[in-house]
């Protein structure tokens, strides 16, 4: 019997074996190495380094630009939080009715920017928001000039607008995961509440939205760890300006290895972010668990 046992679990770790080595090599040991690299002053020209501890990180907390960063990368995820899944939900919820002609073709019209490449939407946005770009000439046929800005340029504007081409270019990916888990709804539960007199505001108040609860979880754990990790949309609108006022901590990580080459100083900001996602993750799905 033991002999048996053992050749079944011997079966089973044969066949993980390949997805295990394919995770220490190209997960853990990266991530192993950027621990440790943290730890010491590196200079990728010179190619050389010296043990230096924590020093990378009381460095990094005594600088501005890295404070500005956070908080750039914590505002620009918590609008993105707020509004994909505000839009995601309402798309969702129209297109689940069925009631609207054409309802495929809006359903690929509301992904389509979803597969887009980041860096060809950073590139359109970015004319699009230019002084004389598409918004301000449209602003301007409909009697809005002064509603105009240059709206990359000035920095109280810069970062609202990377955030609403970030939501143009997500929420239909959202909005996908939404319907899905809508149409898993037994149509049974929408009759039975429309014969107790329950109003279409009501269906979507006492039953949808509850039920999407569990998908809206993940994609709150997913917009976190995208939020953070957001580069090239800053890298192509802005590049981290105007005045560090759109600078997010992968830019900021950036610019410090491949500008600076302080690869050290780099691997320290890749913790620090590694550290901030698993604590939002795992506060969120602990929050969720207890509800």
């Amino acid at each position: 019997m033991k002999k048996r046992i053992f050749i079944n679990n011997l079966e089973g770790y044969t066949l993980i074996l390949p997805a295990l080595v394919f995770y220490i090599f190209f997960i853990l040991y990266p991530l192993f190495n950027v621990v440790r690299s943290s730890t010491f002053k590196l200079n990728t020209l010179s190619q050389q380094g010296n043990f230096t501890g924590i020093l990378n990180y009381v460095d990094l907390f005594k600088d501005k630009i890295f404070w500005r960063a956070l908080l750039n990368t914590t505002i620009y995820t918590i609008a993105i939080i707020i509004l994909i899944n505000f839009f995601a939900i309402i798309f969702a919820i129209i297109i689940d009715r069925g009631k609207i002609k054409g309802n495929y073709f809006l359903r690929v019209m509301f992904f389509i920017p979803a597969i887009l490449p980041p860096v060809l939407i950073g590139a359109a946005f970015k004319r699009i928001f230019a002084p004389f770009g598409a918004l301000n000439m449209i602003l301007t046929a409909i009697d809005l000039p002064f509603l105009e800005h240059n709206w990359l340029g000035e920095p109280s504007w810069a970062l609202f607008a990377i955030i609403i081409t970030t939501v143009w270019q997500s929420a239909g990916w959202n909005m996908v995961i939404f319907l899905a888990r809508l149409k898993e709804i037994p149509r049974e539960l929408y009759e039975a509440a429309s014969i107790d007199g329950a109003s279409e505001w009501g269906i979507i108040r006492k039953i949808k939205l509850p039920l999407l609860k569990e998908a809206l979880i993940i994609l709150v754990v997913l917009n976190i760890i995208g939020g953070f990790k957001v580069f090239d949309l800053v890298y192509v609108m802005t590049g981290g300006g105007p005045a560090h006022k759109t600078e997010v901590l992968t830019s900021m990580l950036y610019y410090q290895a491949f500008s600076f080459h302080n690869y050290g100083y780099a691997s320290s900001i890749a913790v620090v972010m590694l550290v901030i996602m698993l604590l939002f993750s795992w506060l969120r799905i602990k929050g969720t668990l207890r509800g």
